[in-house]
């Protein structure tokens, strides 16, 4: 696909507002496997909030997405090296993480000095420590250290392969025509279904929910959808229906999730509505049309998603070993402390994100050259996606 080199491209809100849904997707489901409750409650959080896990298919898509969005002319990174371009990515979200890291091992020796029985969410250990700190938890196929210190971390692991490999990715996608890029996305959705069977098929049970659930190669696929969805609406090829209806179509999909195959139900079971939203809310801000995802208020909670998301599981599971789980609570306290979980989690997240990871992507951008500020400019990787 020809690709004219251009400085910049419009930005694109409502993918920032979408980040904070992903991510409150996340936080659901995190807290209604954290707090427990029984009854008609726990019926309804597990329709509304169990399928929470998908938030992740969600931001792995919306990253390639925006890399690609972000990218200019033949290569993935204009006016800068590959080796600025990942340097940048690391910059990204590596302080931010360590710095959540940090946390999570406090919340480790917090939570063995209130229940030094019960607390096993998070192992702190050498092996877990440096698969951490390398962020390459998960390649390997045991729980203990693909979840680690900080459970939601492997995510970032998967995150780090996708960045090393998006330069070739892009470069190979790129040379593809609005059909073939069509046939692309058509294929790259029915292969993230396919998986789950694959596994079942060849992969040993006792590895299966790594291989589909956790293991970066496997992910790649919906990151390698991103950036043919993102090839598609930049060169206008892209063919959808409007935001209102591919919202419509993702809610209608999630409701039923539970009814898929667990397997599918973990990872794939949104992808095609995926496919459909997040193109669809890329041409409503081209088109300047009518956005619910515009709104300051969450573009601000999706600015500091990234830093929410590796704060929220420690928050939580921090509170619930303090404040024990030995009972059902009832709904009326439940959801009350749910949402006191979700305040806390940004409380701390807000100067994560001011004071962490904002100061260290201004860093390797003062060092790049003074150029003309364009009118309008692309959103950058800080601004959309998982990391």
């Amino acid at each position: 696909m020809p690709d004219s080199p251009r400085a910049s491209a419009p930005r694109l809100p409502s993918l920032t507002g979408l980040r904070f849904a992903a991510a409150l997707l996340v936080f659901g489901v995190h807290a209604y496997s954290f707090i427990p409750v029984g009854g008609a409650a726990h019926q309804l959080g597990h329709l509304l909030l169990d399928p929470g896990d998908l938030g992740v298919s969600f931001f792995f898509v919306l990253s390639g997405f925006v890399l690609t969005w972000a990218a200019r002319g033949p290569g993935p990174a204009p006016g800068r090296g590959l080796g600025r371009f990942w340097a940048g990515r690391v910059l990204r979200i590596y302080p931010a993480y360590v710095v959540a890291l940090g946390l999570a091992v406090a919340s480790k020796y917090i939570g063995d000095l209130v229940d030094p029985v019960g607390n096993r969410v998070n192992q702190v250990n050498g092996h877990n420590l440096s698969t951490s700190l390398f962020l390459v938890q998960a390649w390997f196929p045991d729980d203990v250290t693909y979840l680690g210190i900080n459970p939601v971390a492997w995510s970032l692991s998967c995150e780090i392969a996708f960045y090393a490999a998006f330069p070739l990715l892009y470069l190979l996608l790129r040379r593809l025509a609005g059909r073939a890029l069509a046939i692309s996305a058509v294929a790259l959705v029915a292969l993230g279904l396919l998986m789950p069977a694959f596994a079942h098929a060849f992969v040993d049970p006792a590895y299966q929910r790594w291989f589909v659930y956790i293991l970066p190669a496997t992910r790649a696929i919906e990151f390698a959808l991103g950036i043919v969805l993102a090839l598609l609406v930049r060169s206008g090829a892209w063919r959808g229906p409007g935001l209102p209806v591919a919202s419509a179509l993702f809610a209608a999909n999630y409701l039923i999730v539970n009814l898929l195959p667990h397997q599918v139900r973990d990872t794939s079971a949104v992808l095609a509505t995926t496919a459909l939203l997040i193109p669809a809310a890329a041409t409503a801000d081209l088109a300047g049309a009518r956005s619910v995802w515009r709104h300051p208020v969450l573009i601000r909670l999706g600015d500091a998603s990234y830093a929410f998301f590796l704060v929220h599981l420690t928050i939580l599971t921090t509170g619930m070993i303090i404040l024990g789980r030995s009972h059902d609570y009832p709904a009326w306290q439940a959801v009350p402390l749910a949402l006191a979980f979700l305040v806390l989690s940004y409380a701390v997240a807000f100067p994560l994100h001011r004071y962490v990871e904002l100061p260290a992507m201004r860093l390797l951008r003062r060092r790049q050259p003074r150029r003309a500020i364009p009118a309008q400019r692309a959103p950058q990787p800080s601004e959309v996606g998982v990391g």
